[in-house]
């Protein structure tokens, strides 16, 4: 009988004493867990916050008013995107005290980043934009023929028959001199 109730003591301080430390181990993976949801809605906080502050900078409006000029000179759709580099951020906001983000030119398939932003996560502010120089073919060829030469448009009358005699002048780069000869 003395066996039996030493074996009943036993297994209930055994039985308690395992619940308590499995009790423990659910609750440091429920804190665990909090804090991790935490930190990933402070990011994404950060994330927002910044995108917005992107949207409202001059640079950002600049860009977008050149969209249709580019449209007309590139006949192809043109976006200004704001977007937030996140490939290099370790997912723990206090280790990365910055994010990078960039204002990008969207012509047709072409791609171009024309600003890069640098946020700062401590001051919840953008502390940096500067231009990567790169612009896009078009407004690169915009940019030449505006400034080395100026247009001048010459109006003819109706009666003037001299719009073929410019066509043959003109001589075609796929041609070669044989041929201009033959013509």
């Amino acid at each position: 009988m003395k066996n039996k109730i030493a074996l009943f003591i036993f297994l209930t301080s055994a039985i308690t004493s395992f619940a308590q430390t499995d009790k423990d181990d659910r609750k440091q993976e429920i804190r665990d867990n909090t804090q991790e949801r935490q930190t990933a809605a402070k990011e994404k906080v950060d994330y927002n916050l910044f995108h917005r502050q992107m949207l409202g900078l001059k640079e950002y409006t600049d860009e977008r008013k050149k969209i249709p000029a580019l449209q007309k000179a590139s006949k192809m759709s043109v976006k200004i995107v704001a977007y937030i580099d996140s490939v290099d951020d370790p997912g723990d906001g206090a280790t990365n005290k910055t994010l990078t983000g960039y204002i990008s030119e969207n012509v047709g398939d072409n791609s171009v980043n024309v600003y890069e932003v640098t946020y700062d996560r401590v001051a919840k502010k953008i502390i940096a934009v500067k231009s990567t120089g790169e612009t896009s073919d078009i407004e690169q060829d915009d940019n030449s023929g505006n400034k080395g030469e100026k247009k001048t448009t010459v109006k003819k009358s109706k009666g003037d028959d001299d719009d073929d005699d410019d066509d043959a002048d003109k001589p075609t780069k796929t041609k070669s001199k044989k041929d201009n000869e033959d013509n």
